[in-house]
């Protein structure tokens, strides 16, 4: 009896440990981790934002932009998603596209320090530094603590 109970604990180790491995691969940069989740839930949109940050941070902007643009359809006010494809058509010159998608999630959630940010630099930008300043002083008063803003 108790090495058939040391074989089934040596069995179970040798599968638990074989499980780790795999998973590990998986786990190795945060890429092929949100591409994994997307294959495994097609129609979220987490996977496909997590997707399309890391291509940001990576430098592909295209691809970010396909998949920031895929999540905005599967969830149309994801304000994340907003937020960062609006960085990306600023970067690409799509200056009009990016004001309308900050506007738009500036309306969704009027509080969302990043976007009111980002207004901010879109306003100095464009040399409307009066809008500017309005946007960082109510970064402010929602963050005090906010250097970007400061």
């Amino acid at each position: 009896m108790k090495q058939l109970r040391e074989s089934i604990m040596l069995l179970l180790f040798a599968v638990l440990c074989t499980a780790t491995w795999l998973r590990a691969a998986i786990f190795h940069d945060e890429l092929t981790l949100w591409r994994d989740t997307a294959l495994k839930s097609p129609g979220k949109a987490r996977p496909h934002y997590g997707i399309g940050d890391a291509l940001k941070k990576a430098g592909d902007l295209e691809g970010a932009r396909l998949h920031l643009e895929r999540a905005l359809e599967l969830q149309p006010d994801y304000t994340d998603a907003l937020s960062n494809l609006a960085t990306i058509y600023c970067l690409t010159g799509r200056e009009t596209e990016c004001f309308e998608l900050l506007q738009k999630s500036f309306v969704l959630y009027p509080d969302n320090l990043w976007t009111r940010y980002k207004l901010a630099l879109y306003y100095y930008q464009k040399g409307l530094l009066e809008e500017a300043i309005e946007e960082c002083d109510a970064v402010i008063r929602i963050n005090p603590l906010s250097k970007e803003a400061a």
